[in-house]
């Protein structure tokens, strides 16, 4: 869905598809919103990540609403989707269209507009009787008597009455905006007019929520979005949103000393932002965030310096994926960049599961493992500033548990070229 403000279309909610009711029943049909009068919504804004490939949605609702499942207020002021299931206090958006709760909205999402929707609620008014219309004969008298099969010609029926309420609103896109995510704001924060300390223009309340438009390592910059749909642009500062535990690190190069950022969560603490320090003065240089890793200790041996692309400086290496249970974790590397005096995070390298970095023969190793029996490494080196795989190596048992089959890779004449040999397995001894 594209990201940006929508605004409630007020009678939509009338051009709800009506219920179709079964044999033996009637259907009085009444029409209601979706969204709670209390929470006074007339639009709602929607992020879009395209790298997750996932929605945020948030209502405008009133300041005083208060979102309780289990009274009428059950709209929740945010959702994600598709496929959210992981809502928590750090990430308070809820589900939908995944469990079978009526008190559990569902979302129907068009590119340009959305509608949410709850369960219809069917309550019985009562039954009206309908006279038989002539003499049951000899075989239906029978079927009656002995089978409960009643022809209702011959001894009339019930025709139960009910009301069935359809509860829906629809939404559908105002302005577009380049909303890439949405933030929940636990304390209040000031709005800075430019991405440094410089003067507020605004007090984001606890408990809100904003839109983001642009990160950067240290600021976001955010819409700050009224109920009416009106919007204050700023920028927020990354370490006053998250705070974190900084740690210093053993660690350093000639111009440069670290710190580490960890979040404390339930599975122990994780690795979120690297503070690059002036080694002389102290001061902040750089910060690195937005990378990938899993929970992990909390002490200063969690960087290493080493000269990872053989350019005569050196790079940094962070703790990365534990690979699952095999061995097949990563680093997140950050290459430092002479030009600029910074380190900028390496996607390919940061990709390479036990990557081995060989200063004597300028070449790097990863290795990897998948499952008891295949193993595999590659081997790269830098041309021309560009990695360029040069070799590889993988072994692994037949599907038949008879042979051992080995692939063996060699750059040669511009290309990978690839040969493959089999042996007899060893048997294991019993």
């Amino acid at each position: 869905m594209q990201p940006g403000l929508y605004a409630l279309q007020p009678d939509a909610y009338l051009r709800a598809a009506p219920a179709i009711p079964p044999a033996g029943e009637t259907y009085q049909q009444r029409y209601a919103h979706a969204v709670p009068a209390a929470a006074g919504v007339r639009y709602a804004f929607v992020s879009r990540d395209p790298q997750a490939r996932l929605n945020k949605l948030v209502f405008l609702t009133d300041p005083a609403y208060q979102y309780d499942i289990n009274s009428a207020n059950l709209l929740c002021p945010a959702y994600a989707f598709p496929g959210w299931n992981a809502h928590s206090e750090a990430q308070p958006y809820c589900r939908t269209n995944i469990g079978a709760s009526d008190r559990e909205a569902a979302l129907d999402w068009t590119d340009t507009g959305f509608s949410v929707r709850w369960a219809d609620r069917k309550q019985l008014l009562g039954a009206v009787q309908v006279p038989a219309q002539r003499a049951p004969t000899a075989e239906e008298a029978g079927a009656c008597a002995i089978a409960d099969v009643c022809a209702p010609e011959a001894y009339g029926r019930h025709i139960n009455q009910y009301e069935v309420v359809h509860y829906r609103d629809q939404f559908t896109l105002q302005q577009p905006r380049a909303y890439v995510d949405v933030l929940h704001v636990d304390s209040a924060l000031p709005l800075h007019a430019e991405a440094r300390d410089a003067g507020g223009v605004a007090t984001i309340a606890a408990g809100s929520y904003v839109a983001v438009l642009r990160r950067t390592p240290a600021w976001y910059q955010v819409e700050q979005i009224a109920q009416d749909g009106s919007t204050v642009r700023g920028w927020i500062d990354r370490d006053a949103l998250f705070p974190l535990a900084w740690v210093a690190q053993a660690a350093t190069t000639p111009d440069s000393t670290f710190r580490v950022g960890l979040e404390q969560g339930e599975e122990g603490a994780r690795l979120t932002a690297i503070e690059v320090l002036d080694a002389s003065t102290g001061q902040r240089r750089q910060v690195l965030r937005d990378f990938e890793a899993d929970p992990i200790g909390d002490g200063d041996a969690l960087l290493q310096t080493v000269d990872a692309n053989f350019d005569g400086h050196l790079d940094l290496l962070a703790p990365g994926m534990s690979g699952g249970a095999g061995p097949n974790s990563t680093s997140n590397v950050f290459l430092f960049d002479p030009a600029s005096g910074a380190f900028v995070y390496d996607a390919a390298l940061s990709a390479l599961p036990q990557l081995s970095i060989n200063a004597q023969d300028r070449t790097l190793t990863s290795a990897s493992r998948g499952g008891c029996c295949s193993h595999a490494s590659e081997t790269y080196r830098y041309r021309d500033g560009a990695l360029q795989q040069v070799g590889s190596w993988e072994e692994a048992l037949s599907a038949d548990g008879e042979h051992i089959e080995t692939t063996r890779g060699t750059w040669r004449n511009g290309r990978m070229q690839y040969r493959t040999t089999r042996t007899r397995a060893t048997p294991v001894e019993p």
